[in-house]
């Protein structure tokens, strides 16, 4: 992911080069091929490359197509051929050799804001239109890329780094409550438009802002389509249209010679892998594919390494390991260079920063499988909600019997829905309640204990007539935290991770098209991959990880460490004074997370007071 900032001034005063240079050039670390800048009195925009394309000429930023409208972007293009075509109906001179941000140029002469409506792929982007006055900036639809601003001084500052906004000098460290009661509550912030600082925003998923004289104005231009239904005649069909989709969306994110994955053994990323050495075989023989396994240290008993050994030696793929478990919690808290943007509640942070750092050295782009499990979600009821809505009985008793015959065939057999009957049985651990280490005063002014008991009410639950669940998961918190902790402003390496079944086009389908049978075990996906992935992983059940990496860590250390920590002399705002963290090895998964949230907190408070910026 390459680096943008920007500045752009009311007032008419100009741009202070040398401050901008100094931000541009600290984006280097993720940026590390070249660092330019432009200014033009009350604007200026920075740009830090990171180059892994093809093509032998390294694309230039800032860049403009006429002088007037000038752009700096973080941005990946889908279906470039298509949107050069429609560039070209509408009399612009496009080609499929220009770089993504040419093209993302030339579709706003275009098309102007509507421009969005054009575009696929993961980005975030700045233009600055000298015409109209005013930058016109948006991210992605399911925001992988970040885009942060601030307005203070009658300015606005904006990037894809939060920690660059830091550096300049009218943005200040006042810290956002709200966003860090969420941390403390959930173990991140739920708000997608705010962050951990007062003064600085992001701008959510799939919206665009613009800013100029008039002010700031925000919109959503895209919310996934609840309205499309795909009923085919023969099944195969189905799984064409899929293999077709996904193919796309793996060789979309290709253009690159060499290229890594992030190989867990299980189904998903698995057919990442083989799709992509499809290509290679087809299309692109030069391409060079590496795969990352995280791994326990006992690695002889774990199965998900033994599955990626499997995919790796079937596809001929060079295969790294990474140990995950043989860390300290919270190891390095006292590390000067050790900062991340925002509180993580991961307390492993060398493990993090040491695995990145391994692909680093081998890949600048890293596909991830992740994605897909919430698009498969299996809404058995809904499905014959809608079935019943339609009239359509005989094809919901068709449905009821093949459903009872997939339970049969399926990975794990009748093993599946036995475990869930028996949990109904089971004794069921009970949420943890409202923690009561929160200050009282945050807590009340806060209102966190409604807080608590509905943090996710927003979220539009109900919204898709046939895959309510899987609709909404699009819109969950837990996206940006992936995001973010695979990010190069929290793993501080250069290395841009890409998710094929986070893909427009795939979404789409799949929100249109039947529950049953295609989703129940991820069906669709196993038949789309049937003589392409060994059987042994094609056909292997999901099963959940017996493996928690903080209870381990607390079998194999005491606790003892986080009570000795230094308290950051802002933790009293948020955590009632006295307290300390009781970890226990036998307390369950979700208390122990809960607990280490404020541990997290400290570290990253520390780390702040520690953080040396150009501000002093």
């Amino acid at each position: 992911m390459s680096g943008i900032v920007g500045i752009a001034h009311l007032e008419g005063r100009p741009v202070d080069s040398d401050l901008l240079r100094r931000m541009t050039n600290w984006l280097s670390f993720r940026g590390p091929d070249a660092q330019e800048i432009w200014t033009d009195g009350p604007v200026g925009l920075g740009h830090a490359l990171l180059s892994h394309a093809n093509n032998s000429e390294p694309e230039r930023q800032p860049a403009t197509l006429d002088g007037r409208t000038w752009i700096v972007a973080d941005v990946r293009l889908d279906a470039r051929r298509e949107l050069v075509d429609a560039l070209r109906s509408s009399s612009r001179e496009a080609n499929l050799s220009d770089s993504d941000s040419q093209l993302l140029l030339h579709a706003y002469e275009a098309w102007g804001e509507s421009c969005l409506d054009h575009l696929l792929g993961d980005f975030a982007f700045a233009i600055w239109d000298a015409k109209r006055a005013q930058l016109f900036c948006a991210c992605d639809h399911f925001g992988i890329r970040p885009f942060y601003f601030a307005e203070v001084d009658h300015s606005f500052i904006f990037s894809n780094t939060l920690d660059c906004l830091r550096l300049h000098p009218a943005v200040s460290d006042r810290l956002n409550d709200a966003a860090i009661a969420d941390f403390l509550l959930f173990g991140m912030n739920y708000d997608p438009a705010s962050t951990s600082f007062a003064d600085i925003h992001r701008l959510p998923r799939a919206h665009s802002l613009r800013w100029s004289a008039s002010g700031l104005q925000l919109r959503e231009y895209w919310r996934p389509p609840t309205d499309g239904a795909i009923y085919y005649q023969r099944r195969r069909e189905y799984i064409e249209h899929f293999g077709e989709l996904f193919k796309s969306a793996v060789e979309d994110r290709l253009r690159t010679n060499k290229a890594g994955i992030l190989l867990s053994g299980g189904l998903d990323s698995s057919s990442v892998t083989a799709v992509a050495h499809e290509l290679r075989k087809e299309k692109y023989p030069a391409l060079e594919l590496h795969a990352f396994t995280s791994i326990h240290q006992n690695v002889s008993s774990d199965s998900d390494a033994n599955a990626a050994r499997t995919v790796a030696s079937a596809f001929q793929i060079p295969l790294h390991f990474s140990v995950v478990d043989n860390v300290g919690i919270l190891e390095g808290r006292n590390d000067l260079n050790r900062h991340w943007p925002e509180p993580i509640a991961y307390p492993f942070p060398s493990s993090l920063t040491g695995e990145f750092k391994a692909i680093a050295a081998e890949v600048k782009v890293l596909f991830s499988g992740e994605g897909i499990d919430n698009l498969m979600e299996f809404e058995m009821k809904q499905h014959f909600r809608c079935l019943w809505r339609e009239g359509r009985s005989g094809r919901a008793l068709a449905d009821l019997a093949e459903h009872v015959l997939r339970r049969f065939e399926a990975p794990d057999g009748l093993r599946g829905p036995l475990r869930r009957m028996g949990r109904l049985f089971s004794p069921r651990e009970s949420r943890a309640s409202f923690p009561d280490w929160i200050q009282p005063d945050l807590a009340a002014s806060l209102n966190l204990q409604a807080r608590w008991s509905s943090p996710l009410d927003n979220l539009p639950w109900n919204t898709h007539p046939r895959h309510p669940r899987g609709y909404a998961s699009l819109f969950l918190p837990q996206w940006d935290f992936l995001f973010r902790m695979e990010n190069a402003a929290t793993t501080r390496q250069p290395v841009e991770v890409r998710y094929p079944f986070l893909d427009v086009r795939l979404v789409n389908f799949l929100l249109a098209i039947p529950s049953m049978p295609w989703f129940f075990r991820k069906y669709l996906l196993r038949e789309t991959m049937r003589g392409r992935l060994p059987d042994a992983i094609r056909l292997r059940p999901k099963t959940p990880s017996p493996f928690h990496p903080l209870l381990a860590a607390l079998q194999r250390e005491e606790a003892e460490p986080l009570l000795r920590m230094q308290p950051a002399h802002q933790l009293k705002h948020y955590i009632s004074e006295g307290w300390v963290p009781l970890l226990r090895p036998d307390m369950n998964a979700e208390e122990a997370e809960l607990k280490i949230n404020p541990a997290c907190l400290n570290f990253w408070l520390l780390s702040l007071s520690r953080k040396a910026t150009s501000k002093k």
